[in-house]
């Protein structure tokens, strides 16, 4: 066995990931598709792994949620919400309990344990389709934006939102351009971005009191709108947000300086319509609804754990790839400051295998060596690679 140096800092080697430390470009490139899933009859629409890894939730537009072992690949459970649709279920941080988000008659976020199949409660708020649904990575909390401009934040244990926003869209209406929100890894700061227009960060603890910082993003030509939005793992110093053209761009989330554009042919088409079977929600929701379902919410891009690598499934089934190490190290930020432009970078590579229809949901597990996508069937991924 070897030794510790006794001048290493000890609780720096404690905290060292073994799964980050494995991911290897060799690791990334060997994944492939080592079990499949046909349950849904239609597409499916969102994927959220438990906070442990071991558990994964999927909504479909058939209007099922399904639980899966991840750790054994096996499906667990089938619960269906046919009278009020589902999407962007979220487990919460109270075990056997999920939030999702109503497709039809309203737009309440509905809090269920799948242990007994009951509500616990009813988030009722917003008046639009709810286009983002996250649980706090630190706090008995969720957050949500919705196409009536408003962003909240809920307490599980309360109906009332105990933190409320409507951001001001610079640019058109958020029904014409959308608005999507998510958590830093700390649990402390909200980015949002409307009117796919401008991004705003947001102390949680005074939403109310708006943004600490702001800025214009991707220019008034841009004709593309914000699918979907997140934080690079581990630390959130970059921010990520899916496009309705298929694109990606990456953001430093203190400066929110546009560091860099992840584009590729395989991903072209996301914005020229809706995704098949999305079409249940309320009318009323403009243009914005159809773009970012078309493409899926942003729930079809995912970033590796040690926040190296962005994976996206594709239009055509096809899982793509960027290492955007080159993106976002200091000495790229440097370099990149001057310039009029941001770098494009094209993927590394498409792993082996593929869906027959267009990728809707692309996860990477926290924890295990696996990645899932989804179309209307669902993949477990798993690298050939010896790490």
């Amino acid at each position: 066995m070897g030794t510790i140096d006794p001048n290493a800092d000890v609780l720096n080697i404690l905290r060292r990931d073994p799964l980050q430390s494995a991911l290897t470009s060799n690791t990334i490139r060997g994944f492939h598709i080592s079990k499949q899933f046909s349950d849904n009859s239609a597409s499916i629409t969102s994927l959220d792994y438990d906070p442990s890894g071991n558990k994964c939730i999927t909504t479909s537009s058939d209007e099922s949620l399904r639980i899966y072992d991840c750790v054994r690949g096996k499906r667990e459970q089938v619960l269906y919400s046919k009278k009020y649709g589902c999407n962007l279920a979220q487990f919460t941080s109270q075990t056997g309990c999920v939030a999702y988000a109503s497709t039809k008659i309203n737009d309440t976020i509905r809090y269920l344990s799948y242990d007994t199949n009951q509500y616990i409660r009813y988030f009722v708020g917003h008046s639009r389709r709810v286009t983002s649904l996250q649980r706090s990575p630190t706090a008995a909390t969720v957050l949500s934006a919705a196409l009536d401009g408003i962003v909240n934040v809920w307490d599980l244990g309360a109906v009332k939102p105990v933190s409320a926003v409507t951001p001001a869209c610079v640019r058109g209406s958020v029904e014409e351009r959308g608005i999507t929100a998510a958590y830093d890894p700390s649990g402390m700061v909200i980015a949002v971005a409307v009117g796919s227009a401008e991004l705003q960060l947001y102390d949680v603890r005074e939403v109310s009191k708006g943004p600490f910082k702001s800025q214009s993003i991707l220019g008034a030509a841009s004709q593309a709108l914000v699918a979907g939005i997140q934080f690079i793992p581990p630390l959130g110093d970059h921010l990520l947000l899916a496009m309705t053209d298929g694109s990606c761009h990456l953001f430093d989330s203190f400066s929110l300086r546009h560091c860099a554009s992840l584009r590729g042919t395989s991903l072209q088409g996301a914005v020229n319509g809706g995704n098949p079977g999305s079409t249940n929600g309320v009318g009323g929701d403009g243009l914005a609804l159809s773009k970012m379902q078309g493409a899926h919410l942003g729930q079809n891009v995912t970033v590796t754990p040690d926040g190296k690598t962005v994976i996206v499934g594709g239009q055509s089934g096809s899982i793509s790839f960027w290492s955007i190490l080159g993106c976002t190290s200091a000495e790229a930020l440097d370099c990149n400051v001057s310039a009029s432009q941001p770098p494009v970078f094209v993927p590394d590579g498409v792993w082996s295998g593929s869906h027959d229809g267009p990728v809707g949901v692309c996860a990477f597990n926290p924890h295990i060596m696996e990645c899932i996508t989804g179309a209307q069937t669902l993949a477990i991924w798993t690298s050939s690679s010896n790490y």
